[in-house]
């Protein structure tokens, strides 16, 4: 009795979530391709502000340049690989990185969550230097035009590794989104 009750409430959901419409209409075209599957490109400028102790030579601020080349799995899923530039006053790291984002359901202002982790290389001292990160953010989207949208977002950066461990960022990124055509 208990299996059949259970079956029951099962396909009693799953007939709920199958019924629910998916097609929900967009104000303008501009915002109804940015809800289709495909490939994406965000490239970002990126800085940040030291948290905690900064009087380390890789703790203190960074400015650079990322790139993620990804795919766009649904209207709120993205996910893909990057890599960039980051400018510390002693080094010059190249963060190697997955990124992940998921925007909430809106028209053309889109608030997202995203999260980056990874690694981050120093080629001249790959002992010393070398670190892993996280990186969870918020952000905003503003759709722009067909297949093109501009991104702000802010978040923590976490780094550890190297002789120095753990450091701490606060950073902002100012972001151009790319899609590609069906």
């Amino acid at each position: 009795m208990r299996t059949n009750l259970t079956l029951l409430l099962l396909l009693t959901c799953i007939t709920g979530a199958y019924a629910q419409p998916d097609d929900r209409i967009a104000k303008t075209p501009k915002v109804n391709y940015d809800w289709q599957p495909g490939f994406v490109s965000i490239t970002e400028l990126t800085g940040a502000i030291g948290l905690g102790r900064i009087d380390d030579g890789l703790s203190g601020y960074y400015y650079g340049l990322t790139t993620v080349a990804g795919y766009q799995f649904a209207r709120n899923i993205k996910a893909g690989g990057g890599l960039g530039v980051h400018v510390h006053e002693e080094a010059t790291l190249f963060p190697v990185y997955l990124d992940i984002r998921y925007s909430f359901n809106a028209q053309e202002i889109v608030p997202f969550l995203a999260g980056a982790g990874g690694i981050m290389l120093d080629f001249t001292n790959i002992a010393d230097n070398t670190r892993i990160f996280i990186n969870p953010s918020i952000g905003l989207k503003y759709v722009a035009a067909n297949r093109k949208s501009v991104s702000f977002s802010t978040g923590l950066m976490v780094t550890t590794g190297g002789p120095n461990a753990r450091k701490s960022f606060i950073n902002f990124r100012l972001g151009l989104e790319l899609k590609s055509k069906k």
